[in-house]
């Protein structure tokens, strides 16, 4: 599957299906060789799906550096970038929903509607920016 090169950084990404557009933000650890993965789901069969394995994740690239919540949600939105994509439903899982949040807030005009799971807005002990407050 394909590799892009986007901002400072390589990502593995995968996408199938049809229908409209779903990006989907896997949590901590995901990687896109894991099976079963969203591209095993019943998904694919309403929404065309774009993953990818996040920075330091996966086949993606792992810098040695700090990184920020911030690096996370503008890798997705020159994911969506280079394939095409100017808006997309965005769909993320636990750190994942803390990725598709940064997204929301830092490209809202790129999200349809933005789908949050089993995540939180972090903040005090928390893994993200305090969106709360």
């Amino acid at each position: 599957m394909p590799f892009v090169s986007v901002r400072d950084i390589t990502l593995y990404y995968e996408m199938a299906g049809s229908g409209a557009r779903l990006l989907f933000i896997n949590g901590t650890g995901g990687d896109l060789r894991a099976r079963p993965n969203i591209f095993q789901s019943p998904l694919g069969d309403r929404f065309t799906l774009l993953a990818h394995d996040q920075r330091g994740l996966g086949q993606s690239d792992k810098p040695d550096c700090d990184y920020r919540m911030e690096d996370y949600a503008d890798d997705a939105a020159a994911l969506m970038t280079a394939v095409g994509w100017d808006r997309a439903h965005v769909f993320g899982v636990s750190f994942g929903g803390m990725v598709a949040q940064h997204l929301a807030l830092r490209h809202p005009e790129r999200i349809d509607r933005l789908v949050l799971a089993c995540t939180s807005a972090g903040g005090a002990g928390g893994a993200s920016y305090p969106l709360h407050e």
